[in-house]
């Protein structure tokens, strides 16, 4: 009996399924499939289509030549000027006065005068400080030295001006006219007061150093209206042509582009090429004649103007941008063009039937061992000289089509790869092809109102990787 009561079994609890943990699970893996799927798959993204100018860029550095002389003075003393920077002035016009003691300067300082700021020297000063502000860049000092130089000097210039008026009446009074000079100018031009020692620059002697300007140095003459000044010492410089020179250094793409159209113009007899640029400081455009040429191992281009010199009196070199490879058209990317096969018919083989008229093919066909031909209308993509290029999808290989006019018959089998786009604005992917006109690196620029081609917002897939033909758009 005690035998019997040490035999213990234990129970075992039946296995309970627990419905919600396998439900989770069976969601979690379902998430987690899905998202792996979604990871993989390449997103569809699409464009519009718009009308565009596209141009490369070919901003290059030039150098300026223009004709200038650097005027000396053959006495020292107390300098003090009464032309402002950049004026166009006559022969024999007063530029400065040379003041061996400054006495007469003193004197002139202490007369009475009422002048005041008209309207219009107002009015320049305050749009001279809105330009600066418009334009000004913390990391550039130099442009802030050049601005105060340049109201320093058109205020001094407008006081000495009215100064100049008693001068003659001063000199007199004083008897101290034969330790003042009165400095005229030699010629009619424009005024400068900004050297740099490359004023005897030309077109024959100019060099790639030259226009790379390492040690280029600029110096302003008129730091300061009553200064001391040594014999010889240079007091202004004398600009006498408005027609100047810029001396691009190129590399040899820009050299052969620019060759080719100097090339062209001079097979039409004419005696230089053509080429629009821009000014890139003032943003100006304008077409000027050129000349290509090398010299050791660079590549050169003469550009020469006529106009807008007087922006460009204080610099020796500028930003211009060649307008060598533009196109306007219908801007698209270039990831969105992809090739697609299509069958090469004999444009003779194309005729019009049906109710419409429209454009088809004649095939042979058979039924019942009798041959049948029938008329099958189908849209022609693009048609060159020889073939029009219909779509595979509307015909088989193989298949027999006939000429009305000479009764011959044509085998469908070639095939051409043409270029294009898929279009989406039905809701699905639909192939027009396109015809470039220029490409960049990320875009191109095609004709517009091409025959099956794109028209201005229309919609496209960004990325043809992405898609495939007759593909429905889940937007």
């Amino acid at each position: 009996m005690s035998n019997r009561n040490n035999k213990v079994v234990k129970y075992r609890q039946p296995i309970r399924l627990n419905i919600g943990l396998i439900v989770f699970l069976f969601i979690f893996i379902y998430i987690i499939i899905i998202s792996i799927s979604f990871l993989g798959q390449k997103r569809m993204s699409f464009y519009e289509v718009n009308e565009k100018k596209i141009a490369d860029d070919n901003t290059c550095r030039g150098i300026i030549i223009r004709e200038e002389s650097v005027v000396h003075t053959d006495k020292a003393g107390f300098v003090n000027y009464y032309v402002g920077e950049g004026a166009r002035i006559a022969k024999n016009a007063t530029i400065c006065t040379i003041d061996e003691s400054g006495t007469v300067y003193d004197m002139l300082s202490n007369t009475e005068s009422d002048s005041a700021l008209s309207a219009e020297d107002s009015a320049a000063i305050r749009n001279a400080i809105s330009v600066f502000k418009k334009g000004y860049n913390g990391s550039n000092y130099g442009k802030v030295r050049d601005f105060r130089y340049s109201i320093n000097n058109t205020v001094l210039e407008l006081n000495n001006v009215s100064l100049l008026s008693n001068l003659n009446a001063i000199i007199k009074e004083s008897g101290l006219s034969g330790s003042f000079d009165v400095v005229k100018s030699k010629k009619s031009g424009i005024v400068s007061y900004s050297i740099d020692g490359m004023e005897d620059i030309t077109l024959e002697n100019v060099t790639k150093e030259d226009i790379e300007g390492e040690n280029y140095n600029r110096r302003q003459l008129r730091a300061a209206t009553g200064g001391a000044i040594e014999i010889d010492a240079p007091v202004y410089k004398l600009i006498t042509s408005e027609d100047w020179s810029v001396v691009l250094n190129l590399n040899e793409d820009q050299y052969n582009k620019l060759q080719e159209k100097e090339a062209e113009r001079l097979a039409n007899n004419y005696s230089t090429g053509r080429v629009t640029i821009t000014l890139v400081k003032n943003n100006i455009k304008t077409t000027v004649n050129y000349n290509t040429f090398t010299k050791g191992d660079g590549y050169f281009a003469r550009l020469d103007l006529d106009r807008y010199l007087i922006h460009y009196i204080d610099d020796r070199f500028i930003d211009i941008e060649l307008s060598l490879n533009s196109a306007e058209g219908l801007k698209i990317p270039k990831t969105s063009i992809l090739e697609k096969d299509f069958y090469a018919i004999p444009l003779d083989y194309f005729t019009a039937g049906g109710d419409s008229n429209d454009r088809g093919v004649i095939m042979e066909t058979y039924e019942k061992g009798k041959v049948n031909y029938v008329f099958n209308p189908m849209d022609i993509y693009y048609e060159d000289e020889e073939y029009g290029y219909v779509d595979m999808d509307s015909l088989e290989a193989g298949v027999q089509l006939k000429n009305q006019v000479t009764q011959e018959t044509y085998t469908v089998s070639r095939t051409e790869k043409l270029e294009g786009v898929y279009n989406v604005n039905k809701g699905y992917c639909v192939f027009r092809r396109i015809e470039k006109v220029y490409e960049n690196e990320e875009y191109c620029i095609v004709k517009k109102e091409t025959p099956y081609g794109l028209r201005n917002y229309d919609h496209i897939v960004a990325d043809a990787g992405t898609a495939e033909d007759k593909m429905i758009i889940n937007k």
